[in-house]
């Protein structure tokens, strides 16, 4: 199986083409964002169903499975992800489990507090902890938004702009409780996008990527990860 994984696409998807990729996977901020306003969150709507579904349907012959970020608003209103036409290869996971050819997925948007206007930001820890506890063990495939926070690595610290560690520790701890074996995030644009491995409480190891697309400046600066299993 040909896996195909990237991230924070925010509505940009020149040159993305996951051509003879058997499963493609984008660990959230999928769509444009031009403002907080009730028109702009419906332009999202709008964005979902005019482009990226037909880009969708382009690769028909692929598993595409998405989580939301903190930018897909609309992603959060019941009544208007009721409103996003899914091309028939394509689901979006929210706090969700799927299987695709053997493979386990789950996928969660959630990420720590920003300044409260985001998509699924939580506003406690204690919140971050129990959406990440229900994150079933061994997955094979994990797909977060929110990269996770580990010392001395930097898969969470935007090189770009020098900040501090801005990943989860409650994510972590999920990590290393529940074991899966490969997690795909975003969030922090330039975070390191090396493979990262941790070694969980039993000895296992998981590699992490953040695969983010996007530079902090929104212009493309990273290619998908694409990894063979």
């Amino acid at each position: 199986m040909k896996v195909f994984a990237t991230s924070d696409l925010h509505g940009n998807l020149d040159r993305l083409d996951p051509k003879d990729c058997d499963l493609i996977l984008i660990a959230g901020d999928v769509a444009p964002l031009d403002g907080f306003s009730d028109e702009d969150v419906r332009r999202q709507v709008a964005w979902m169903n005019d482009v990226f579904a037909p880009w969708c349907e382009k690769y028909a012959g692929s598993a595409i499975r998405l989580i939301p970020g903190n930018h897909d608003l609309f992603a959060e209103k019941p009544d208007l992800l009721a409103k996003v036409r899914w091309a028939k290869n394509t689901r979006m996971l929210i706090d969700e489990e799927d299987e695709v050819m053997g493979l386990s997925i789950y996928g969660t948007p959630w990420v720590p507090k920003i300044n409260g206007r985001w998509a699924f930001e939580s506003k406690y820890r204690e919140q971050l902890g129990e959406k990440f506890a229900a994150i079933p063990m061994r997955e094979d495939i994990l797909l977060t938004h929110t990269p996770p926070r580990i010392r001395h690595k930097k898969i969470d610290v935007s090189i770009e702009r020098n900040t501090p560690h801005l990943g989860s520790l409650e994510l972590t701890d999920a990590i290393l409780a529940r074991e899966p074996r490969f997690v795909f995030c975003g969030h922090i644009h330039t975070g390191d996008h090396n493979p990262l491995v941790v070694t969980n409480h039993d000895g296992s190891e998981t590699i992490a990527w953040n695969v983010s697309r996007l530079n902090e400046d929104y212009r493309i600066c990273y290619e998908p990860f694409i990894l063979e299993l």
